[in-house]
């Protein structure tokens, strides 16, 4: 199993791996992290709320088992917990990208190939 995780894991760093040649400034490097976050963290965030709906289920299903129904409870907090800790790293990575101007999985600046901005008036 853990041979599988890091197999995964390089196979989903490959393409950083690949464009790594091309860091050449701070802008760069967070455009790689930003780049990996955002990949990584809709799987994770799965995960997390799977992880809160097996707790749902465990706690409902064992409605007579009190020591059950705890294990059921803490698996919920433990899953609101994560997914709230994962989305508020994201929201972090997110601020650091509009603050340093990095533009989303765009490695080495802007280029061909880049749709332009639209300006959203309400």
């Amino acid at each position: 199993m853990k041979k599988f995780f890091l197999g995964l894991l390089a196979f989903l760093a490959l393409p950083f791996m690949v464009s790594a040649g091309t860091i050449g400034s701070l802008g760069d490097l967070l455009a790689v992290f930003v780049s990996i976050i955002n990949a990584l963290m809709p799987f994770i965030v799965g995960l997390a709320v799977l992880f809160f709906v097996w707790g749902v289920f465990q706690f409902v299903a064992s409605a007579g088992d009190e020591e059950k129904r705890t294990e059921g409870r803490n698996k919920m907090i433990y899953g609101i917990i994560g997914i709230f800790v994962m989305v508020s790293v994201w929201g972090l990575v997110n601020l650091l990208e509009g603050t340093f101007g990095v533009e989303r999985g765009v490695i080495g600046g802007g280029g061909a190939g880049q749709a332009p901005d639209v300006p959203v008036d309400f």
